[in-house]
C-alpha cells in the first residue's frame, strides 16, 4: 500500500485525514508525510487532533477500513449531536507492522503463509530448538508444524521441541518468579487457544470467531477454516496454534517498541509544535487504541514526559494486563507498568477503557497464554467486589479488555452507554473508568467500530 506525502482521504470521512507508517523498530518510514502533517497542524486552526492506532494482525488496508468505519460513525454523531464549541478536527492514523505471519489472511496467501510461518519460527528458534532435540528435532518440529492436524501424542512431542522458544513463564502462586517453559506449559497454551478461539462453524451463533487472526469469510476451510476440534475430528489439534502463540509473544513486544520509539515522538511533535488552533497551547490531542494498539499508545505516553497532557485516551478492548495501572501488581510488589499514564500531566482524567466477556481472546485465553513475569501488570484477586457482567479476573495475568482494571482507583460501569445516553463519569475523580460491553455492544475482540464506540469517542472529545 503506497502512502502519499500529504493527506490520505478516507472513504466517507469529511475531516482531513493523514496516515503515518512506523516500522517494527519504531522508525517513521513516511518522514515527508510526517513533516508535512506537523506543519499542517501547526499552520492551520484545527481545534482537535484525533490519533488512532490499530491492533494485532491488521494489514494497512484493513486498518484504513477500520479507521474509516469508526470516523464515519463519529462524524454522523457530530451532526445529530452537534458540539457546543468550535470543532475543526484532523485525523492521524498510525500504521505499524502488526502481522507476523500471513496464513490467516485468506486463500491467496494461505498455503504459502503457513509454510512461511513454519520456516520463520524454526529459523528464528533454531539454536534453542536444536539444543533440545538436535538436527533431528528441528526436522521433526518443522514436519509437525506443517501438518494439517496432529493427535495428542504428536502435540506433546511438538510442545517439547518448541518449549525453549518461549523463554520463561511465571506461576500463579509465585508472581515474580520465572522458570523455563516446559512442554506441559506449551501444550496447555495451545489447548487454551484451541478452546477459546473456535473457528468458523456453519450455523454457529457468533461468526466473528478467531478475532486476532480474523480469517477471511472466503478462506479455504482446509487451510484456515474450521479447526480439527470444531470440524468434528475430536482429539486433533491445529499445530498452527503454536505459530499463533509465538506471534502473540512477538507482537506484544513489538507493540511496546513501536510505541516507545515511534509513536512517542509523534505525540510529542503534535503536542509541542501544534500551532494556534484550539487554545493558546494548541489543539486538543485525543488518542484511540485497539488491542495491542493500546499497548503502543500506553508505551508512548509513558516513554517520557509529554509537553502537555492528552485531552483524552480511549482504549478499545486493550490487550494489556488488567493490572497495568495498579498501585501494586501484587502485595508489596511494584506498580503496574503503565501507572504513569494516570498522571494528570500525561492524560486529562479519566482514561476510558472497554472490556467484554464476549471478547473470547481477552476474556478466556489471554491469561492462559501470556504468562511471563513481565506480563504481570505489564510488570488471583480474591473476593473481587467490583465485578460487572464480565465477571472477576480469574488470574493475575487477566487482560484489561477482558475484565477491566483493578487496584487503580478505577470505576467499572455496566453497561457501555448507548448512543444518546450521556456518558456520566463518576464523582471522585477516578483516574480510569472502564465500561463493560458484555451485554451486546462489544460482541468480539474486533467489534470496536460500532455506534457505542463512536459515541464514547464523541463524549470524550466534547467533555470539556
Amino acid at each position: 500500500m503506497e502512502l502519499p506525502t500529504g493527506p490520505y482521504p478516507l472513504p466517507g470521512v469529511r475531516m482531513p485525514t493523514w496516515m503515518v507508517r512506523i516500522d517494527k523498530e519504531g522508525a517513521c518510514t513516511t518522514p515527508v508525510a510526517l513533516t508535512r502533517l506537523i506543519e499542517h497542524v501547526r499552520g492551520t486552526a484545527h481545534s482537535d487532533v484525533i490519533v488512532a492506532v490499530h491492533g494485532w494482525n491488521y494489514d494497512p488496508s484493513e486498518a484504513v477500513d477500520m479507521y474509516s468505519d469508526l470516523l464515519g460513525k463519529f462524524e454522523r454523531l457530530c451532526i445529530d449531536y452537534p458540539p457546543d464549541r468550535p470543532f475543526a478536527p484532523v485525523f492521524v492514523g498510525v500504521l505499524w507492522p502488526s502481522i507476523w505471519m500471513s496464513f490467516d489472511k485468506g486463500p491467496a496467501l494461505a498455503s504459502v503463509g503457513a509454510a512461511a510461518g513454519v520456516d520463520a519460527l524454526v529459523s528464528l528458534l533454531a539454536d534453542r530448538v536444536a539444543a533440545a532435540g538436535g538436527a533431528a528435532g528441528l526436522a521433526r518440529a518443522h514436519a509437525l508444524l506443517a501438518a494439517p492436524a496432529i493427535d495428542d501424542a504428536d502435540a506433546a512431542e511438538l510442545a517439547r521441541l518448541i518449549a525453549p522458544a518461549f523463554g520463561v513463564v511465571a506461576d500463579e502462586g509465585a508472581a515474580f518468579q520465572g522458570r523455563d517453559t516446559v512442554a506441559s506449559d506449551v501444550l496447555a497454551m495451545m489447548r487454551s487457544m484451541e478452546m477459546a478461539l473456535p473457528r468458523s462453524v456453519p450455523g454457529a451463533d457468533d461468526q466473528d470467531i478467531d478475532d486476532f487472526s480474523r480469517p477471511s469469510d472466503h478462506t479455504d476451510a482446509h487451510l484456515v477454516g474450521a479447526s480439527p476440534r470444531h470440524a468434528g475430528q475430536l482429539g486433533l489439534l491445529d499445530p498452527r496454534h503454536a505459530l499463533r502463540l509465538f506471534s502473540l509473544y512477538q507482537m506484544k513486544s513489538r507493540a511496546g517498541t513501536v510505541g516507545t520509539n515511534g509513536v512517542a515522538t509523534l505525540l510529542r511533535d503534535l503536542l509541542d509544535r501544534s500551532g494556534t488552533g484550539g487554545d493558546d497551547r494548541g489543539p486538543r490531542v485525543h488518542c484511540i487504541g485497539h488491542s495491542f494498539g493500546c499497548r503502543v499508545l500506553l508505551s508512548a505516553i509513558c516513554a517520557r514526559p509529554l509537553p502537555r497532557p492528552l485531552a483524552s485516551l480511549l482504549l478499545l478492548q486493550p490487550a494489556v494486563s488488567h493490572l497495568c495501572f495498579a498501585d501494586a501488581v501484587a502485595d508489596a510488589g511494584p506498580p503496574g507498568g503503565y501507572r504513569e499514564a494516570l498522571d494528570s500531566d500525561r492524560v486529562i482524567r479519566p482514561i476510558v477503557s472497554t472490556y467484554s466477556r464476549r471478547d473470547l481472546v481477552l476474556h478466556d485465553a489471554f491469561h492462559l497464554v501470556l504468562r511471563r513475569p513481565g506480563d504481570l501488570g505489564e510488570a488471583q484477586i480474591a473476593a473481587d467486589p467490583l465485578s460487572t457482567s464480565a465477571g472477576s479476573p480469574p488470574s493475575r495475568f487477566a487482560a484489561l479488555g477482558g475484565y477491566g482494571p483493578r487496584r487503580a482507583g478505577q470505576a467499572l460501569i455496566d453497561p457501555l452507554p448507548a448512543v444518546g445516553t450521556p456518558m456520566v463519569l463518576p464523582q471522585g475523580d477516578p483516574p480510569v473508568v472502564a465500561f463493560d460491553g458484555s451485554r451486546g455492544s462489544i460482541k468480539s475482540h474486533s467489534d470496536v467500530t460500532g455506534p457505542e464506540m463512536a459515541w464514547a469517542l464523541h463524549q470524550l472529545v466534547f467533555r470539556h
